[in-house]
């Protein structure tokens, strides 16, 4: 699968319906999100961290607005000013079959499925009700999205998260399928047969700025 901005437009849509937010828009040779929350005002998505990401860099004062690259964290840390703060890698990942049959869920916990957004969102509970592991899949245009994948400590080490991927995996049916992983979670979908396309790094400007209302 070829990386371009069309790939990272299938993907960032997905994360937006996920949030019920305005789908991305295409803007300066990149993706624009209007996020609007307080932690995040808007995000930035470009392929590289070419002419077309600095120059948008350039123009932002505001805090709390990301920019995004399908570059690694170094080469987003050149190219821009020491005011931008780079955060920990990620991975954008992508699967285009099925995964095969899982394995059973371990003793005393269950399944439980929703609707949040445009997200089908799939709980892995234990015998007390309390949710153990967490995750969701958005279906636009021919591919899952699969997103905010996450097992509590206390439930790590069980198998839970490869029985999560595989519930989730068959509600993306004969999709293609795409995510963005931590270096954590990387190791996870590379055992369960998804492959790396590119490194995914983040910017932001976490604190005023001179200029900052």
């Amino acid at each position: 699968m070829r990386l371009n901005l069309d790939l990272l437009e299938r993907w960032l849509s997905g994360w937006s319906l996920a949030r019920g937010l305005p789908l991305p828009r295409r803007a300066g040779g990149g993706l624009v999100v209007e996020v609007g929350l307080p932690e995040q005002w808007r995000r930035h998505v470009f392929v590289d961290a070419g002419a077309a990401l600095q120059a948008c860099a350039a123009q932002i004062l505001q805090h709390r607005v990301f920019l995004k690259a399908a570059v690694d964290v170094e080469t987003l840390r050149q190219a821009l000013p020491p005011r931008w703060t780079i955060e920990r890698p990620r991975y954008l990942m992508h699967r285009a079959t099925p995964m095969a049959r899982a394995a059973p869920l371990a003793a005393g916990y269950a399944l439980q499925s929703a609707l949040e957004h445009g997200a089908h969102i799939i709980r892995i509970v234990d015998a007390d009700g309390q949710t153990a592991a967490t995750g969701g899949v958005v279906l636009h245009q021919g591919t899952a999205i699969f997103d905010r994948i996450e097992t509590a400590p206390a439930h790590r080490r069980k198998g839970l998260a490869s029985a999560l991927m595989h519930a989730l995996d068959a509600v993306a049916g004969d999709a293609d399928r795409l995510l963005v992983a931590t270096a954590e979670g990387r190791a996870l979908y590379l055992s369960l047969g998804w492959r790396q396309l590119a490194p995914y790094s983040t910017a932001v400007l976490a604190e005023s700025q001179p200029g900052d209302d």
